[in-house]
């Protein structure tokens, strides 16, 4: 009389398999490490911000004329360029015409 062994009672292999995740699982797992790892990103983020931001304040008061003359003349010359720009936009539009 032969019997069957237990590794065949058990469905061979199949049985030592895991059983394969559900979309749900995946989503959850997919959604917990993604959000996670910008959770974190967020935070380094933020002090890294309010790091920088104590460090160049003494900087912005101690350099704040320069940095307000250098702001007026930056605006002066845009506004310069843009000027420049309009006139010869209308003048192609004339010739065109």
């Amino acid at each position: 009389v032969h019997t069957q062994s237990r590794y065949d009672q058990g469905g061979g292999m199949k049985s030592v398999l895991p059983e394969r995740p559900s979309t749900s699982q995946v989503a959850v797992v997919t959604l917990l490490t993604v959000g996670g790892t910008l959770l974190a990103l967020a935070g380094l983020t933020l002090v890294d911000s309010l790091i920088g931001l104590a460090v160049t304040t003494p900087l912005f008061i101690i350099f704040s004329p320069v940095l307000v003359t250098a702001t007026i003349v930056g605006l002066a010359v845009t506004a310069l360029t843009s000027g420049a720009f309009g006139l010869t936009g209308l003048s192609s539009l004339s010739w065109v015409v």
